[in-house]
């Protein structure tokens, strides 16, 4: 059972040198912004969703909105996506959002069909090619933590990080009391290092080397209207 937020306002209380209602209200939020500094630093299992039943493509439709469309829920990092169609699936690949531009600056121009690859700029995905039809997108990506409200409320890591949000969360509440600043971030990475079985996940950034090199089996075509067709037989 995961330690309740409750608990983790007492072990924060515990030994601070403050125990008055001000400092009451800091380390009930620096709690929560532990967590988000925490999750900043890396991506951890309790919060690595696989959504196979929100997000489906729209016929004509090539951009997306993560959570209004595709409705992932407090998105941190798509890692992958694949399209499904009638059993025939296919892992999307990434492009960054310039290269994608520089190589189909006009996406509209190429025929419609089943999407290759992805693009994200802000909180929007853009697939090309534009689909031609309702596919199902099976999307692996990580969250941000919920905010902790009521006490029963429980924290989204695993045990072996509730002594780093406590410990973390009593240099937060200390700051806010003295008027200083702290970046929490740093904070967090330099305790997060202390933790062992730490969960580095690669999104695709990370691990497309060549995103537009081509598949040596595609069929030959008309190249002008779908550019995944070999120019030529």
């Amino acid at each position: 059972m995961a330690i309740t937020y409750d608990e983790l306002i007492r072990r924060v209380f515990t030994g601070f040198p403050r125990t008055d209602g001000e400092a009451y209200l800091a380390i009930k939020q620096s709690i929560n912004d532990s967590l988000i500094a925490l999750v900043s630093t890396g991506n951890f299992d309790t919060l690595l969703e696989r959504d196979t039943t929100n997000a489906e493509t729209v016929g004509g439709v090539k951009t997306y909105h993560i959570e209004d469309d595709l409705g992932l829920t407090r998105p941190k990092d798509i890692d992958s996506i694949v399209l499904s169609s009638e059993g025939q699936s296919r892992k999307l690949i990434y492009v960054p959002p310039k290269e994608l531009d520089s190589k189909i600056p006009y996406p509209e121009r190429f025929s419609e069909g089943k999407s290759r690859w992805y693009t994200q700029y802000g909180k929007n995905i853009e697939l090309f090619r534009i689909p031609n039809d309702a596919y199902s997108l099976y999307i692996r990506y990580s969250k941000w933590p919920a905010p902790l409200s009521d006490g029963t409320d429980e924290s989204p890591l695993d045990t072996q990080y509730d002594h780093l949000i406590v410990f973390l969360s009593k240099d937060i509440a200390n700051a806010y009391l003295n008027g200083e600043y702290i970046n929490f971030t740093e904070r967090a990475a330099a305790f997060i290092k202390l933790a062992k079985d730490e969960n580095e996940t690669r999104p695709d950034q990370t691990l497309v080397a060549k995103p537009f090199e081509m598949s040596p089996h595609e069929t030959v075509g008309e190249p002008w209207l779908n550019p995944f067709v070999k120019r030529g037989s």
